[in-house]
């Protein structure tokens, strides 16, 4: 059992097991091998589940970087608009809207 689980003296059991009775050799590869595949199998589940989650991550900051990014903006707008209001209306008529954009060229 702990040849197999852990390949603790592989050697000392299956040589002469495989000696004695060659076709044990086919059950003793079929197991080693399914032993390596699936601990190699588990070591990229982890690899590959850990850059998932850096990637889900990565694009959160995207996105959250995006918010405010978009949040500024509108505080700017609004502080420009504010600005070219001349009445204070909460509304920007063309007359305001080309005389504001001729006193900041």
């Amino acid at each position: 059992f702990q040849t197999l689980i852990a390949g603790d003296s592989w050697g000392e059991m299956a040589v002469p097991l495989i000696e004695r009775h060659p076709w044990a050799s086919l059950i003793l590869c079929g197991s080693l091998l399914t032993t390596v595949y699936g601990v190699l199998s588990l070591i990229v589940a982890v690899v590959v589940d850990t850059f998932a989650e850096n990637r889900a991550n990565d694009l959160e900051a995207t996105a959250a970087e995006l918010a405010d990014s978009e949040n500024q903006e509108k505080k700017y707008l609004t502080k420009l608009f504010g600005q070219i209001d001349a009445d204070a209306s909460g509304q920007v008529s063309l007359e305001e809207l080309e005389s504001g954009a001729s006193a900041l060229k």
